[in-house]
Formats: structure tokens, sequence, C-alpha cells
């Protein structure tokens, strides 16, 4: 068709579709002991090429040129694409569900740091470390899918290959651009960990390991974050109810939604479906905190806190933690579909630009 083109944004969507479907092959390998090898190795097909075209994306939005809608999904997208991945290895207890939630604990609250920024005119820069911590949680996602269905010896060479594989990158890479990457020695470092651990003890034992390393990273990548808001937010004197309720939302919604995972008889799809509307919320509550119009405390209160209440009950409640989880999802995405409708004219990029030049031609001597 003459004039069509494939946009970054088209790209980031394509890779947001088949992440449910992602998911669901991870439980159909696992539901038997030990998973059936040729679904996990689907699972793995399908993760892999999900995660390849972040690559693609990042590289047409270079190209064309970044949107506001584009910086608002891929965030988005990869960490949806993380709880896709490890939330069914908490669910069969492959990994440990209160590390899963730890970790997610730590997304959520960096973001609701992030707009408490954004409010302020202040930014809150990713860290190097930050980076780091989302190459760590993406490797361990394919390590962990590789060790109940691989053979040891196959497994150990492929951990070799593992720790060479970024070495020959850097080297290659340095050839062509004349630049050290240095993210390349952090890979092989972390392959290395992984590799002692794998050889020194079980397979179940080293997914678990692993998870507590990407918690470890997790956290630590967090701390100078934390360490800012303490001083920069609280020298202020201006941290008010908005951020509080934030706070509080970030801390409980993760927390109980595995809990409720691991702890009771409640399926999985309520729990995934919260975790994407809730992390697509945080996103577009940056954006919206940028631009002064984000919710304030009773309507983001009440969407987390009235989530977070229905969560512990499912908790209190295990007989109807079921539809109680189901509740949650449907009041979470109830109030997440009225955060983007509310805020559309602020990542559309068509109105985003015509309001931009209503208010440069409103200022005198600009056009």
């Amino acid at each position: 068709m003459p004039g069509f083109r494939i946009t970054a944004n088209q790209v980031t969507v394509a890779r947001l579709i088949p992440m449910p479907i992602l998911s669901w092959w991870c439980y159909q390998a696992l539901a038997t002991n030990p998973p059936i090898p040729m679904k996990m190795v689907s699972a793995i097909v399908i993760g892999t090429i999900i995660g390849a075209t972040d690559f693609v994306d990042g590289y047409l939005a270079r190209r064309q040129g970044p949107t506001v809608l584009g910086g608002l999904l891929d965030p988005i997208a990869d960490k949806v694409f993380v709880v896709f991945c490890y939330l069914p290895f908490a669910d069969t207890g492959y990994v440990a569900w209160w590390a899963c939630g730890a970790m997610f604990v730590r997304e959520f609250l960096v973001t609701a740091l992030r707009s408490a920024y954004e409010r302020r005119d202040m930014s809150l820069k990713t860290s190097y470390l930050a980076k780091a911590k989302t190459w760590t949680q993406m490797q361990a996602i394919g390590v962990i899918m590789l060790f109940p269905v691989v053979d040891p010896t196959v497994m150990r060479w492929l951990l070799v290959g593992g720790m060479a594989a970024p070495i020959i990158a850097m080297l290659v890479w340095y050839a062509v651009k004349r630049k050290w990457w240095r993210g390349s020695i952090y890979m092989t470092l972390s392959m290395v960990a992984v590799y002692v651990v794998y050889v020194s003890g079980s397979e179940l034992w080293s997914m678990r390991a692993i998870m507590i390393g990407v918690l470890g990273i997790t956290w630590i990548s967090a701390f100078d974050y934390l360490a800012m808001a303490m001083t920069q937010l609280r020298g202020r004197g201006d941290f008010g109810r908005a951020d509080a309720v934030r706070i509080l939302g970030a801390l409980l919604v993760p927390s109980l939604a595995f809990a409720v995972l691991a702890k009771t008889p409640a399926q999985p799809w309520p729990l995934l479906a919260l975790f994407a509307v809730e992390l697509a919320a945080g996103g577009l509550d940056n954006l919206l905190s940028h631009h002064k119009k984000s919710s304030g405390a009773l309507a983001w209160g009440g969407r987390v806190l009235g989530t977070s209440i229905l969560l512990g009950a499912a908790l209190a409640l295990p007989r109807y933690a079921q539809w109680l989880a189901v509740a949650a999802a449907a009041w979470s995405t109830a109030g997440v579909c009225w955060e983007f409708y509310r805020g559309r004219d602020y990542y559309l990029d068509a109105r985003i630009r015509n309001k931009a030049i209503r208010e440069a031609s409103a200022v005198p001597g600009r056009t």
C-alpha cells in the first residue's frame, strides 16, 4: 500500500498483544512435574520474539522521531512483559512469591516517586544501575525458563555461551563504533554468578537463588531514588496526601496481589490483568504529573485503596478469593480507564502539538 509504514508505536502495541499468550504457555509448560519441554520451548520462542521487538521499536523511534504516546507505552510494555513472565513461576512455586512481590513493590514505588518529582518540576533521572536491573530481570527470565527443561550438560554449555557472548559483542561494538560497551562486563559477570550457582546446587535451588539475586539488584538500584526522595522531597516540606496515597498504593497493591496468588485458590488471570492496568496507570501518571494534570488524592486513593481492600478480603476469605480478585481487577481497570480517558489530550500526539502551538501563539513575540 503506497505511503504505508510501520511505526515504533505499532511495534510496541504488537509487543503487548501476545504477552497473555506467553504467560499462558508458561502455565501450560509448568502444569506437570517435570514441566513439558516442548511447551516451555514454545514459551521461550514467543518470549524471545517479544523481547526482540524492543530493539525494533527503539530503532524506529530513533529514525522516525519519538512521540508522547511511544514514550508512555514503551516502558509499560517492558514492565508488563516482566510481570507476565515471573508470575507463572511464582504461582507454581519455582521462585519465591514474596521475592516477586518485593520486586514489583520497588517498581511501583519508584514510579510513585517519579510522579512526585514531576509534579514539582524536578528530575528523577534513571541511573545506570537501574538499566542494569532491567537487563538482569530479562536475563533471569530466559535462564529460569531453560532450567526445568534443558539437560544439565547442555545447560552448562549454554551458560558458558552466555558468559562469552557479551564479551564478543563488546569487541565487535568497539571494532565498529570505537566505543566500549560497559554493559557487556556486567552481563558476563552475572552469567558467571549464575553458572557458579548452577554447578553448586539443584535446578530448583538455582532458580530460587537467581530470583534472590534479581531481587537484590532490583532494590539496590532503588537506593538512589529513595535517598533523593528522603533529602529533596522531604526538604521541600510540601509532601501531601496525593503523594501519600501513591506510595501507600505502591506498597499495598503488588504485595497483596502476590499474596493472593500464593495463599488462595484464586486464578492468576485477574491478577495479571490487575498488574497490567496498574503498571499502565503508573506510566500515565508520570506523564500527567509532568503536565500538572495528575489525579488528586481522592481519585487515586479511591482506586488503589479500594483495590487493596478487595485483595485483603480475598486473603481473609479464601473461599471467595476468586470473585474478590475479579472484583479487584474490575475496580482497578475501571479507574485506570477513566485515567486514560481523562488524560487523553496529553498522550495523543496531534492534540499535544495543537496545544503547544496555541500556547506559543499566546505569548507575545513567539510564533
